[in-house]
């Protein structure tokens, strides 16, 4: 996500094409000192008494100058303060003056009405002169962290102590003593970019020039200490790992919890005890860790709130000069242009393009390789004729996605080119409507993050040929407003009919599909987009949906026109921004589409799968199709927020359908009614495994589906930065009578957000809904007259809550149940009860082969059950209790994660 927002920000920059780039790093004047006591001496020169005007400042031991804070000025007589003569706070710089008309026998100021927690001040500070810096101490807070209280950048840090995997201590205060700063991850088992992170951060943490300033902590708040320990040998980590059960250090920082952070997330906690960064997401190379720590144990180092790793990542200035404007052509042309070549010569950070060669042939390249965060620029004004087309060919091996090379006409994006490449491609960047002059340019941005091949393109062979000359299905961009006159007013719009596919084309109802660009700016708009000009406006959560399938779009930021996205755009332009005197087509300013050259073919839809009109269509395997027939497919080339592309599907016989998908890396899927998507909690079923045989990386989804209903199949890789092709099948299993052991609550834990109410934003665990028996068994609660299946605890086999522990191992191996409950079923942490009470449970009520009373049947071998125990209310409460100690606290019926029941499918959907 990190990497996704330090993109869009980069190209939105360099898409405007701005004369200079500037970077302002903030800094921090620390001023004069004091006495050690407070009493600040200004410049050496106060004017006593006398004076009218008085500053004082308040910064942090470290140079933070600290704004915000009310500043109280007292009548100072005696050692004493008398009387308030006038308060305020400080401004961003942490300074407050006060302008006096009278000059009494001398002031005091007092500052600890709200100073943060964690800083040591005195009950006044005199006033002498008519300057006082006031330097506050601070030390790491020795409570407990309150309930509900959520840390920030700027905080002072709680002390805590945590047990680690290899059964010693760590405690903050003590780490602090020898460090200059702590770091503090959060990850768990089964976070695949935790996983990419950790080898980087191993191997830095314990370079020569850090192992002895930097403490490092990894807390996971889903795992046990025996799960830790194996995860940590299994990866040969020597970092210190540990659980966050007790401390709930996680909670703190809303890592995990409603509106909070991802995993991984970073803590770094300064030598200050300041919470001084919160990096959220993965840093996956050396050098982010060793910037990292350069920053915060400098000798230079002066306390400032950081946003990210990006604000204090220095900027690497181009150490390379750009071949001549002669040189460049000789090198990137097929034949003599007449082009002038340049780099911008304001702008000091762009880098420039070289002249090499590739496979044996000359060309051009950007010369910013490698270098994290910075970007590669060349310029030049090319004249065309009508009908002329700007051509050039292109080999790419750069991250797919991420490091890019970007072609632009007139500060247009017209191309983008990414991905690693075995051949020369042709790129036909633009085809010119009339004779006039063109500002072309080529900028590669180079991400902040991983690289792929050679983290460069290659371009040659710059030309200019006709129309009829491209060999390949090539998209030029237009827009759909022309020819402003003087005034800026623009003279010509595009003629555009509603299709049959429900969308607005250009010219005919099957040509160029009219698209509206909801994130950038427009010919409507040059300072705001449409995104943000809906903000509070009685539209806005209609207009915002399509700004959602914009974000997703495979044109990153444009979405077909259809009649609601119409009227919603000319409500916008009539009622807020209508310029004076709107016409009709006003709103087409806001649009543009794409010609379609060497291919007979329009542009398809950019938000295919995106939403339920434009869901793909399923294909249902006949009966007795083979093992591997898989005909539906989905391709994932981007990062789509919330996961996913529909496939509708309407079944023609009622019955028990099953849909898997053949997939190299993990998959998650859901299938919704028409009326629940959106609503992610709400399927019908989710992907699940079969106890026995567990697929992690595949679905397996079983459901009752009605004829004649429409329904919606997601399925997304688990990693949403991961890309490729997932196929997937969906077979029809029998009318109806068909049982499967199944997880009760099966997935991840979902945040449901309501945009209408943030009130009731919560975490949901999701699955079936229970009934406690009159046996004192819990069981699936249903809607029809199917008995419901009796809940089975699963102690024997891993679970994805809690990796490669079994809740047996957990019970008797280490101290996971290490809890009491109350008579109300609440957790008192700290007690033995409960292990030797699940001790005593699985001794007597595990399910084994052979008769089993509980059941009064017989189980047989290989029977799903066995390893299993049947829940009750009292282990019930002590599973929640588990629950609330490792993952979520307070989720309603988390426990059912840790559990199986026998589903049935009939002709009545059971409740969710």
């Amino acid at each position: 996500m990190r990497r996704t927002r330090k993109a869009i920000a980069m190209l939105l920059a360099l898409l405007m094409l701005l004369s200079t780039v500037m970077l302002s790093l903030a800094s921090c004047d620390g001023g004069n000192s004091g006495d050690g006591n407070g009493n600040g001496n200004g410049d050496g020169n106060g004017d006593g008494p006398e004076a009218s005007s008085y500053t004082v400042s308040v910064k942090s031991e470290g140079g933070l100058l600290m704004s915000g804070i009310s500043v109280h000025l007292y009548t100072y007589e005696d050692g004493e303060t008398v009387e308030l003569v006038d308060y305020s706070k400080t401004d961003e710089d942490g300074k407050v003056t006060f302008e006096l008309d009278d000059a009494p026998a001398g002031y005091a100021v007092k500052i600890d009405s709200d100073i943060p927690d964690g800083y040591d001040v005195e009950d006044h500070y005199p006033l002498v002169g008519s300057k006082l810096d006031i330097v506050v101490e601070s030390k790491l807070i020795k409570s407990a962290i309150p309930s509900g209280k959520v840390l920030k950048v700027g905080d002072i840090m709680y002390d805590f102590e945590v047990t680690k995997s290899d059964g010693t201590t760590y405690k903050l205060s003590e780490a602090l003593k020898y460090s200059d700063m702590a770091v503090i991850n959060f990850w768990y088992d089964g976070c695949s970019w935790c996983e990419v992170e950790f080898p980087f951060m191993d191997s830095v943490v314990n370079e020569d020039a850090y192992k002895d300033l930097v403490s490092l902590i990894a807390l996971s708040p889903m795992d046990t200490l025996q799960a830790i320990e194996v995860y940590k040998n299994s990866f040969g980590l020597s970092i210190d790992m540990a659980a966050d059960s007790d401390a709930k250090i996680s909670g703190a920082f809303n890592v995990g919890g409603d509106e909070g952070y991802g995993f991984p997330t970073t803590v770094v906690i300064d030598r200050y005890g300041m919470v001084a960064l919160i990096e959220v997401g993965a840093i996956t190379n050396e050098r982010g860790f060793r910037i990292l720590f350069d920053y915060f144990t400098g000798d230079d180092y002066v306390q400032k709130k950081v946003s990210n790793l990006a604000d204090i990542t220095p900027v690497q200035k181009p150490n390379v000069s750009m071949p001549s404007s002669d040189a460049i052509a000789d090198a990137f042309e097929k034949e003599s242009l007449g082009i002038t070549y340049r780099n911008d010569k304001d702008d000091e950070l762009s880098w420039p393009f070289v002249i090499t060669e590739k496979n044996g042939e000359t060309c051009l390249k950007p010369s910013n390789a490698k270098v994290e965060g910075s970007y590669a620029q060349l310029f030049a004004t090319v004249e065309l004729k009508a009908g002329e087309v700007i051509a050039f060919d292109y080999l790419a091996s750069t991250e797919q996605g991420a490091d890019c090379l970007y072609v632009l006409v007139d500060k247009k994006d017209i191309y983008k080119i990414s991905g690693v490449g075995s051949d020369w491609s042709t790129c036909y960047g633009f085809v010119a409507l009339e004779d006039a002059s063109y500002e072309l340019a080529f900028c590669y941005i180079k991400d902040g993050d991983t690289s792929e091949g050679e983290d460069t393109v290659y371009i040659k062979n710059l030309r200019k040929v006709t129309e009829t000359d491209i060999e390949s299905p090539t998209y030029i961009y237009r827009f759909a407003a022309t020819k402003p006159n003087a005034a800026n007013v623009y003279q010509e719009y595009a003629s555009v009919v509603l299709g049959a596919d429900g969308y607005y084309h250009v010219g005919t109802a099957d040509g160029p599909i009219l698209l509206a660009d909801l994130m950038g700016y427009t010919r409507f708009s040059s300072k705001n987009s449409v995104y943000q000009l809906c903000i509070g406006k009685n539209y806005e959560a209609a207009l915002t949906n399509y700004c959602n399938y914009a974000s997703n779009s495979e044109i990153g930021g444009l979405c077909p026109v259809n009649e609601e996205l119409k009227s919603l755009l000319m409500q916008l332009v009539d009622e807020e921004y209508d310029k004076g005197n709107p016409t009709d087509n006003t709103w087409l300013q806001i649009c543009c589409y794409y010609d379609a050259y060497g291919t007979d073919e329009e542009l398809s839809d950019p938000i295919k799968g995106l939403s339920t009109h434009s869901a793909y269509d399923t294909i249902l395997n006949p009966e007795g199709a083979g093992a591997d027939e898989f005909p539906n497919s989905v391709t994932y080339n981007r990062v789509i927020m919330p996961r996913g592309l529909f496939f509708k599907f309407t079944p023609t016989e009622s019955g028990v359908y099953q849909i898997t998908s053949k997939s190299e890396y993990e998959v998650n899927a859901w299938i919704f009614r028409e009326g629940d998507i959106g609503e992610r909690y709400a399927w019908i079923t989710y992907d699940s495994v079969d106890r026995m045989n567990p697929d992690y990386t595949n679905c397996y989804m079983i459901a009752y589906l009605e004829a004649g209903t429409e329904y919606f199949i997601d399925i997304a890789y688990y990693d949403v930065y991961q890309y490729g092709t997932i196929k997937f099948r969906v077979d029809r299993l029998g009318a109806e009578g068909v049982y499967r052991f199944s997880a009760a609550s099966p997935g991840v834990f979902t945040y449901y957000e309501n945009t209408s109410s943030s009130s009731i934003n919560k975490i949901i665990a999701g699955g079936i809904d229970v009934v406690l028996g009159e046996d004192g068994y819990y069981r699936e609660k249903r809607t029809d007259d199917v008995e419901g299946s009796l809940l089975y605890a699963d102690f024997t086999k891993t679970t994805s809550i809690f990796g490669n522990s079994t809740l047996k191992d957990m019970a008797e191996k280490t101290r996971a149940f290490d809890f009491t409950l109350d008579e109300d079923g609440n957790t008192a942490v700290g007690g033995t009860d409960c292990t030797e009470r699940v001790k005593q449970i699985i001794a007597t009520k595990l399910i084994k082969v052979g008769y089993n009373e509980q059941l009064g049947e017989t189980i047989e071998e290989g029977d799903e059950r066995i390893g299993c125990i049947i829940v009750d209310e009292e282990l019930a409460e002590i599973l929640q209790s588990l629950m609330d100690k490792y993952t979520f606290a307070g989720v309603d019926a988390s426990w059912r994660k840790l559990c199986y029941y026998h589903e049935y499918f009939n002709s009545v959907t059971p409740g969710n």
